[in-house]
């Protein structure tokens, strides 16, 4: 699947570097940098399938032997772009004060995670992971599970905060999973198949205020709200 994007391009490579001798290894790693780079916009903007080693070996400024001395193939060179994307993607959980409401909270960590879930570099690993899939099974379900998990720990700390007992962590986690699936994973598949972007960070807020008030009608945030409710009271006295 080919998809038009506006994905930076990789710095281009030095016009000159030293003949001979074993190279630095802070040239060595430069050249690492260059390949992945390369191979990442290549990737993400042209599809598995449309992206060719010579394609990258040539926007990268590097030789196919050099290529090749690092990763086997293509299927390797695709599993390291796509493991280093996710290193890179992973959401750090939102700063939230302790005297937030649990349904503040929710709806701060909702937008925090579409935010992160709809970048341009985010949907487009996730479609290029989903058109592999028959190919490297494990790989697609690894980007799915990575930013799926790394989503409910966030929800987590937000209702169980710092240090929870394992029954709160327990709870708190099959709220966390309904909650990504009713936030989400909706919104990443109306990008997915090309929703405007700018349409979709409109009808956030809301999407996040609905899941919430689902979870709130079910009496399923009622604990929650209760320890809050009491920890705040305990900070007055």
């Amino acid at each position: 699947m080919r998809v038009t994007s506006n994905l930076p391009e990789p710095e281009q490579a030095p016009a000159t570097r030293k003949r001979g001798g074993r190279p630095s290894a802070e040239h060595a790693g430069e050249v690492d940098r260059r390949i992945l780079d390369a191979a990442t916009t290549l990737f993400l903007r042209a599809g598995f399938d449309a992206t060719s080693c010579d394609q990258v070996v040539a926007m990268a400024g590097a030789g196919k032997a050099t290529l090749y001395a690092r990763y086997a193939n293509k299927d390797a060179l695709f599993s390291a772009v796509v493991h280093r994307a996710l290193e890179r993607a992973a959401p750090p959980a939102p700063d939230l004060p302790p005297a937030m409401a649990v349904r503040d909270r929710l709806h701060a960590v909702g937008l925090h995670l579409l935010k992160q879930a709809l970048t341009e570099e985010s949907v487009a690993l996730l479609r290029v992971s989903l058109t592999t899939a028959p190919r490297l099974p494990e790989l697609s379900r690894l980007v799915d599970q990575t930013g799926r998990d790394g989503g409910i720990a966030c929800v987590v700390d937000a209702l169980a905060g710092a240090a929870p007992s394992a029954d709160q962590t327990a709870a708190a986690t099959a709220i966390a999973q309904r909650f990504i699936d009713l936030v989400v994973v909706p919104q990443q598949m109306r990008a997915l198949v090309g929703d405007d972007r700018e349409q979709l960070d409109d009808a956030a807020p809301r999407r996040v205020d609905e899941a919430i008030d689902l979870l709130a009608r079910g009496g399923l945030l009622d604990a929650f709200e209760r320890v809050a409710q009491a920890g705040t009271s305990r900070g007055q006295v």
